[in-house]
């Protein structure tokens, strides 16, 4: 007997004494990849400081060019550069709308620098008062970059603006956030809304965000309609047992009641939706829940969002592109109209990609701009439209009709042609009417799929 004891005791201490190194080594691990997320978002956040400050450098060489060859390149690069910017902000783990201000305020830049880079193009100065708006955002850049300038020191001595992130837990940062940093990040957010409102011929500018949203329709709804188109909106399998409270109102170019559903009993992540005040319509929706693993492909992602922008009666909706990353698919969807692709009435999902569930939409570009529309017949035929892209673009694919917006918060027919230029691809969209280059875009493939510049 106290042999057997003895053994026992024996195989328990061994026991103890793996589960104590299987530990230590779990713990290793999780601090090896904290410590390589955290390097990472490191990294995002001085490549944001970096291309801000490049903004404000490429405007001043802006206003020192003189030549409309050099005018192009440098406000070509100005876009760029303030894209990359906004790009890099959006891959911190901040809070939703921690930055919106200062995000907004860098796409009136790119635009503002592409429509400069455009009219140069074409041998066009700028007028004085683009010269005086050039110098006004030069000014601002340079203020946004030198407070961006001091976190990134305090970043650099190891006290990011975020805190501390255990792996994983992202999703729920950008929710919580770190609270010393978020101020810090508000306070430059301030500085930003004391920049005098921009005006100007582009389709970020601020007069034409401000019109009334085009595809709000029906009366007013009160708080309990709210609730209920809420609810009904929902994934299926989040319907039954969950119950929806309106918690706050949202004033803005859509005024809207912001909703919370939550489990009836039991445990089960939270969803919230804002539900536009004027016809009652869903604006966006996210479900807060983290997605630790991808079982299901994009293919399989993107019809299950079809699915669920036709059971929710958009009509007919066609995917761009699909992007995934930390475990969702990203899927924006235009509307269909007689074969033409709608690019403003533009509508995102966001797919779960171990289960499938529907976890994101925002339809914020759709309301503000669908409407009915009677569109032209082209003047010119698709391969005519080829045949006008650059000579060194190399046509790849289908050319097809699309809408897509133009300055002044006009709608313009093209021709959208896809083209190679070696490994590179792009965009490039020809006036149907005119035979004219309205726009040409680059896509980029990225590991969490294509964007365009």
């Amino acid at each position: 007997m106290r042999d057997r004891w003895r053994t026992a005791a024996l195989l328990l201490a061994v026991v103890v004494a793996a589960a104590a190194l299987w530990g230590r080594g779990q713990m290793q691990q999780r601090r090896t990849l904290e410590n390589e997320l955290l390097a990472r978002y490191q990294q995002a956040f001085f490549d944001a400081v970096s291309h801000v400050e490049s903004v404000e450098v490429l405007l001043s060489k802006g206003l020192a060019a003189s030549t409309p060859e050099r005018l192009a390149d440098v406000f070509s690069d100005v876009r760029l550069r303030a894209l990359a910017a906004q790009a890099s902000f959006s891959s911190l783990p901040l809070p939703a709308g921690t930055l919106a201000e200062t995000s907004k305020f860098l796409v009136q830049v790119g635009d503002f620098a592409f429509s400069l880079a455009k009219k140069a193009a074409k041998g066009a100065p700028p007028s004085q008062e683009e010269i005086d708006l050039a110098h006004r955002l030069r000014q601002e850049a340079a203020r946004i970059g030198a407070a961006l300038h001091e976190m990134q020191l305090e970043a650099a001595k190891g006290r990011a603006p975020w805190g501390a992130l255990p792996v994983g837990m992202r999703a729920r940062a950008r929710a919580a956030g770190d609270a010393g940093g978020a101020a810090r990040f508000r306070a430059i957010e301030e500085q930003v809304q004391k920049i005098p409102v921009i005006q100007y011929d582009g389709p970020f500018s601020d007069h034409v965000l401000s019109r009334k949203p085009r595809g709000l329709s029906g009366d007013d709804i009160d708080e309990a309609r709210a609730e209920a188109i809420a609810l009904e909106f929902l994934p299926e399998e989040r319907r039954q047992g969950y119950r929806a409270e309106a918690r706050r109102r949202v004033e803005g170019k859509i005024r809207a009641y912001g909703i919370t559903a939550s489990p009836r009993e039991g445990d089960g992540p939270e969803v919230v939706l804002d539900v536009s005040v004027t016809g009652g319509h869903v604006v966006w929706m996210l479900t807060k829940r983290d997605v630790a693993a991808s079982r299901i492909s994009l293919e399989e992602a993107v019809e299950r969002a079809r699915r669920f922008l036709e059971e929710r009666g958009f009509g007919e909706m066609e995917p761009t592109y699909a992007g995934a990353a930390e475990n969702v698919a990203v899927i924006p969807f235009v509307r269909i109209q007689d074969g033409v692709r709608i690019y403003p009435d533009q509508v995102k999902v966001s797919v779960a990609l171990d289960d499938g569930e529907v976890v994101g939409f925002e339809a914020l570009g759709y309301l503000m701009a669908h409407t009915e529309r009677r569109l032209p017949s082209p003047a010119i035929r698709g391969e005519e439209a080829a045949r006008r892209v650059a000579a060194g673009l190399e046509v790849d694919g289908a050319v097809r009709l699309a809408l897509i917006p133009a300055p002044a918060g006009d709608e313009v027919l093209t021709w959208e042609v896809p083209a190679r230029m070696g490994d590179a691809r792009f965009l490039v969209y020809i006036n149907a009417l005119t035979g004219e280059e309205e726009n040409i875009l680059r896509l980029v493939e990225t590991g969490e799929g294509a964007m365009t510049l």
